[in-house]
């Protein structure tokens, strides 16, 4: 289970954190034994106004801004997108954010504050969502269209949970019904692997199979035998075995379900 974990609402305007309401800025604090979250100065990141080749656009406003990353954080999200890309073969034009570096004062709670977690509000192309995380804004859509935009979310987060472990969607509080937060405070550069101690990530899983694999999982957050036997099914016909505790199998689960954002 996620341990203490304290969340504000943040506005970030160039790189720089202003109280406000309306954006969700999230604190986290990690759910294993990885380091506690630090404060770094913006001074010692580095800023982009896109990732590669995708202008970032700030939500808010709509407007492309200069954002502060951690180095190493940042080159993961490279890495995100080019897998994003491979797997699902979709064209994409701009990133649509909340965020990334904040200035944690004295309080240092969240990745937030040393440059390494990013909100990802959505991917677009030609003035077009390819895909949208704002759940706030579609979770009451037509039933047909919501399964579409669900497969399409959930997919996104699978590719993200292939690169993050600390991957937060609107099933982890309201604060996140306007975008995915993703860090790098247990992963490093690393890739993930599946523990079956995260709610987070248990939480994707069941999710992941319901609305991508069309193979309902209670979604509780619990791993017990429901989700696992849904998982078994899935990961069966992929050949990849069904101990998500493998990281070959993790990653087939999450590749492939990638690919099925189309």
């Amino acid at each position: 289970m996620l341990a203490a974990m304290t969340l504000r609402r943040r506005v970030l305007l160039g790189g720089v954190g202003f109280a406000a309401l309306g954006f969700a800025g999230c604190g986290l604090l990690p759910d294993g034994d990885g380091e506690p979250p630090f404060c770094a100065a913006r001074s010692a990141l580095t800023g982009h106004d896109s990732l590669g080749d995708l202008p970032l656009i700030y939500e808010v406003d709509e407007q492309g801004r200069t954002f502060s990353f951690d180095t190493v954080f940042y080159d993961r999200l490279i890495d995100w997108l080019a897998f994003f890309r491979e797997q699902t073969g979709v064209t994409v034009s701009e990133l649509r954010t909340y965020g990334s570096w904040t200035d944690g004062g004295v309080e240092c709670s969240s990745w937030h504050n040393a440059g390494r977690a990013f909100d990802l509000a959505g991917l677009r192309h030609r003035g077009q969502d390819v895909i949208s995380c704002r759940y706030d804004h579609w979770r009451a859509a037509p039933a047909a269209e919501q399964r579409t935009l669900l497969r399409r979310y959930w997919a996104t987060a699978a590719s993200l949970h292939h690169h993050f472990r600390d991957v937060l969607t609107y099933l982890f509080d309201d604060q996140h019904l306007n975008h995915i937060h993703i860090d790098n405070g247990q992963t490093g550069p690393e890739l993930s692997t599946f523990t079956g101690q995260s709610r987070v990530q248990i939480h994707a899983v069941q999710a992941i199979c319901s609305h991508v694999w069309d193979r309902p999982a209670p979604i509780d957050g619990q791993w017990t035998d429901p989700t696992r036997q849904v998982v078994a099914e899935v990961t069966g016909e992929l050949g990849a075995g069904d101990d998500l505790g493998n990281p070959e199998t993790w990653r087939a689960f999450l590749r492939a379900s990638t690919a099925r954002f189309a």
